[in-house]
């Protein structure tokens, strides 16, 4: 609820609150209990993974199976075990085990190279690791025993094939009795890193339970709801908010183990799928697929987008075809994926324009540099606390400039808050350009530039620039190889908008580098532009 007409200020109002936190692994016993032979995973249409179909009654007795010999293994509470490898079923049930065992589970990007996969186990000093044993031709066994040495806690390693069922068929003489609290930490995420190196981000039981109940009410996800998903379970959106967040509304969590557009197509329509979660890039894919006119998606009821911009002619496009509404979403690693969404009814505008309202039991605050409130409609950082808040970092050192004095969360976001609550983010902190004393919003910039019919999607970034000391430079993939020139863009540009938020250089590419949230990694496409250009740096080049 807003506290006045006029500051950017969302106080949560937690007066009507009834539920109580809980830990994954009781959450999924009571699920068990409720809708025992209810679908709870399935995975189909999709040649690269075996067919399946687990209702709560069997995810729970083999997570409970698994969990036991975890701990008959050698395996303590509170020990940081990592999963490895992209969404299989089996990372599913070792995400319910890990609950019922009381150990942390760290989610590894299956695409790591080898100095990436030493630094994120020491990070988190894992104990053991649940690998697939083939991703993109590359066995990760074979980089595990590389780095392995390296590594002083890593004792145990397992595949998800012969790994898990030898620990299924062990036999333990009796049921562990294990004590989880729901203030445990349950998850280490590391951040996706647009901007630098990840951060090891522990998330706890009641964290995760909390803000993936309230993000699947908010969108509308209820009890026998079917909900594909295509984030990956190694990051906060998959494992973190998309599979609990099924579980503990009673609904069917349909994961995509790896998005192709035509599968997924196959998913929404043979599975009579109500819900998708994904990233605009999804979107865009499936709309774009040969076979899309064909199908039949009158089960469709709502889709949830984030991570990215969400352009006007893209949600249109969406209702129009898909017959579902589409609701946008706001959220960071630090916050189990999501701070703020919109809902069902809320306009086109706010839906494209914002990120919604705080979910229930969020507060959120926008402030300045020196940590206060700013008035309604002025940018600023987004400041956040509520009940997905992070416990904290791993590294000491991240965690001083994490919180605020009262312990509000820094979000390293900047947004604009309106008089109803809806959040706008405008760009990160650290991605501002300053042109002669300027500040100028990247987000904003690419918004408009999402509003040209021949851009796809676009990037801006800034450009050292010897008189202004920044420059705008916009990065756009076109909608087609036969595309309009630089100049034209910056002719069209110059008729909306302030001539110095019109970018002194475009590039067009093919493709921009993303993180597997659909995010685009600033830090990397700022190096490829800059050797693009060269040393030249006067702004006198047009690419």
């Amino acid at each position: 609820m807003k506290e006045t007409s006029n500051d950017s200020i969302w106080l949560a109002d937690t007066s009507d609150s009834t539920d109580t936190p809980l830990t994954l692994g009781d959450a999924l016993n009571h699920a068990a209990k409720a809708w025992p032979q209810n679908d709870a995973v399935i995975y189909s249409c999709q040649p690269d993974v075996e067919e399946t179909r687990w209702s709560y009654e069997t995810l729970n007795t083999m997570a409970q199976c698994l969990a036991d010999s975890l701990l008959s293994y050698g395996y303590a509470p509170g020990d940081k075990v990592a999963v490895w490898g992209p969404n299989h079923p089996q990372w599913v049930l070792l995400e319910y085990a890990f609950a019922k065992a009381g150990l942390v589970i760290v989610a590894l990007n299956p695409l790591y190279k080898r100095s990436e996969l030493a630094y994120a186990l020491n990070a988190s000093e894992v104990v053991g690791i649940f690998y697939a044993d083939n991703v993109a031709g590359n066995h990760l066994i074979e980089v595990i025993d590389l780095v392995k040495p390296a590594v002083p806690t890593l004792r145990w390693t397992h595949s998800f094939s012969r790994g898990i069922n030898d620990l299924l068929k062990r036999v333990t003489s009796a049921a562990w009795e294990v004590s989880v609290d729901p203030s445990d930490i349950f998850m280490i995420q590391y951040t996706s890193g647009t901007t630098g190196n990840p951060k090891a981000t522990q998330l706890t039981h009641a964290a995760i339970t909390t803000t993936a109940a309230n993000s699947y009410r908010r969108w509308g996800f209820l009890e026998g709801s079917r909900v594909c998903h295509g984030f990956p379970l190694f990051h906060v959106g998959g494992s973190g908010n998309s599979i609990p967040g099924a579980m503990l509304t009673g609904g069917t969590t349909l994961p995509l183990y790896i998005f192709r557009a035509d599968k997924t197509l196959d998913i929404l329509e043979k599975e009579n799928c109500h819900g998708f979660i994904g990233v605009p890039t999804m979107l865009t894919m499936m709309l774009d697929d040969p076979s899309f006119a064909s199908r039949d998606f009158s089960a469709l009821d709502i889709i949830v987008t984030g991570g990215a911009l969400v352009p006007e002619y893209l949600v249109r496009r969406c209702e129009e075809q898909f017959g579902a509404e589409v609701l946008n979403c706001y959220g960071q690693t630090e916050t189990c994926g999501v701070t703020s969404s919109t809902m069902g009814g809320d306009s086109r505008e706010v839906k494209t324009q914002s990120s919604g309202k705080p979910l229930d039991g969020v507060s959120v605050k926008v402030v300045d540099p020196h940590g206060r409130i700013l008035p309604i409609g002025k940018p600023g950082e987004i400041l956040y606390k509520g009940p997905g808040q992070m416990l904290a970092y791993r590294d000491a050192q991240a965690n001083q400039d994490a919180f605020d004095s009262n312990d509000w969360l820094r979000s390293g976001d900047l947004g604009i808050m309106d008089s109803s609550g809806n959040i706008s983010v405008v760009g990160r902190k650290k991605e501002m350009i300053i042109r002669g004393g300027e500040n100028l919003s990247p987000a904003e910039i690419e918004h408009y530039l999402l509003e040209h019919p021949d851009v796809a999607s676009a990037a801006v970034i800034a450009i050292p620039d010897a008189k202004y000391g920044e420059e705008v430079c916009a990065v756009i993939c076109p909608q087609d190889h036969i595309h309009p020139t630089a100049e034209d863009i910056k002719a069209w540009c110059g008729e909306r908008v302030s001539r110095w938020k019109v970018p002194r250089y475009i590039i067009f590419m093919d493709e921009l580098p993303m993180t597997h949230s659909g995010k685009v990694k600033k830090y990397v496409l700022k190096e490829q532009v800059i050797t693009l250009i060269g040393h030249d740096i006067s702004g006198a080049k047009t690419f």
